[in-house]
């Protein structure tokens, strides 16, 4: 009898998530803006209509707001926008952002559940949820703002990360190559699988042996095209390439802003950036792949030296990536809870709440009085991951910080 109540109990909790959960989408569908927001999706929408119309999507420069923007995709991430074009050309303008925009909540929330069942320890849901919602500067609302495709590539890079925790390699591999089609990045998760006790070297191979093979599709259903993304994303007149502060939080970013502040020349400043950088991620990298060994050498289950694994690279992998837009720190959160869960000193995890809180805006810094490209107030966020990184790849010395805590 008490089985059959259980069941009965998690049943009706089940629809009402279920049912909570579809009123939100419907809420979503309906309400959400398709004209002053989505730019990000109405910038692809027009990338996919040139590329089916035969023409080149990379000698275009769509328009939103008045303002020029480049296609950035390689043309067979392109062509999965056909579809929201669709929608609108069938159904009536703002339907495809409409579509778009459910799509998002629903990664949004299994993004959520994969935090909650598979990549965090048990712990304070509610606590846990509001810090997501508010922390750095709140990267599913402007994923969600944007029409940004990150939460889409975000949920699969969080999917092979699980598969990586619970010893499922080649998933993990699988995953990670799908997740790297768009932008390339998220590769850099590959070597994963050789950084622990026992190297899976077939799964590395397989996944880079997909990647490439999958990405090769681009040349075979659009011959020539591949040529144009990389001249594309290898041009320096590219202004997406001198992004810094709030736009681009990432440490290059910081040594970009410092220097041109310094010389007023933006062009050399970016290309001494791009060597500080590259000899920062080797220190980095160096100091990582030690602590990653410790984790492997030290006590605990298998499952929980993958978990501490992943929450140490990705933190690594942002303390590196060249580019780390307001999205991108949906990877943050899951680090920054187990750096504010640890045993690190308060103070320690007081800045980084401190400052994972604060967020990098150009508002807050133009109304603190320090300009709205403030060396300062731009890269509270950065200063948040630095933070949780030397929380988690120190964490005897995070404890020594201060003194008699």
């Amino acid at each position: 009898m008490n089985r059959f109540h259980v069941l009965m109990e998690s049943r009706r909790r089940t629809f009402r998530l279920a049912a909570g959960l579809a009123i939100l989408v419907l809420l979503v569908a309906f309400l959400v803006d398709t004209v002053k927001t989505q730019w990000d999706l109405k910038i692809y929408m027009e990338c996919s209509r040139t590329l089916a119309s035969g023409a080149d999507p990379y000698k275009t420069q769509p328009v939103f707001n008045g303002d020029h923007f480049q296609c950035l995709y390689p043309p067979m991430i392109m062509d999965l926008y056909r579809p929201f074009n669709y929608f609108t050309t069938e159904f009536g303008d703002g339907v495809g952002e409409r579509f778009w925009a459910v799509l998002k909540v629903l990664s949004m929330v299994l993004i959520l559940w994969l935090w909650r069942d598979y990549i965090l320890k048990p712990g304070r849901n509610l606590p846990r949820l509001l810090f997501a919602a508010v922390a750095y500067g709140s990267p599913f609302w402007s994923d969600f703002r944007a029409g940004n495709a990150g939460s889409f590539e975000h949920l699969i890079l969080w999917g092979a990360l699980a598969a990586f925790i619970f010893e499922r390699d080649f998933l993990f591999a699988a995953l990670v190559a799908t997740a790297a089609q768009p932008k390339l990045l998220p590769m850099a998760f590959l070597p994963l699988v050789l950084a622990k006790k026992r190297p899976n070297f077939r799964a590395f191979v397989f996944g880079g042996v997909l990647a490439v093979g999958v990405f090769g599709l681009n040349e075979l259903i659009h011959p020539g095209l591949l040529k144009e993304f990389f001249l594309q994303l290898r041009d320096p007149a590219q202004p997406w390439h001198y992004e810094r502060g709030p736009n681009n939080c990432a440490f290059v970013g910081l040594v970009q802003h410092a220097l041109e502040t310094a010389w007023h020349d933006r062009a050399r400043a970016m290309a001494w950036a791009l060597r500080v950088n590259a000899v920062w991620s080797a220190v980095i990298a160096a100091a990582t792949a030690w602590s990653l060994r410790r984790i492997w050498r030290g006590e605990g289950t298998e499952t929980v030296k993958r978990r501490n694994s992943v929450m140490l690279y990705a933190v690594a992998y942002a303390m590196v990536a060249p580019r780390l837009k307001d999205y991108s720190f949906l990877l943050l959160i899951p680090p920054t809870l187990v750096a504010l869960e640890s045993d690190a000193p308060p103070a320690m995890r007081f800045a980084i709440l401190v400052c994972a809180l604060l967020d990098s805006t150009k508002a807050l810094a133009e109304k603190a009085g320090l300009g709205v490209w403030s060396l300062f107030a731009g890269y509270f966020k950065l200063y948040a991951v630095m933070l949780v990184w030397w929380v988690l790849a120190f964490p005897r010395r995070a404890r020594k910080v201060v003194p008699g805590m």
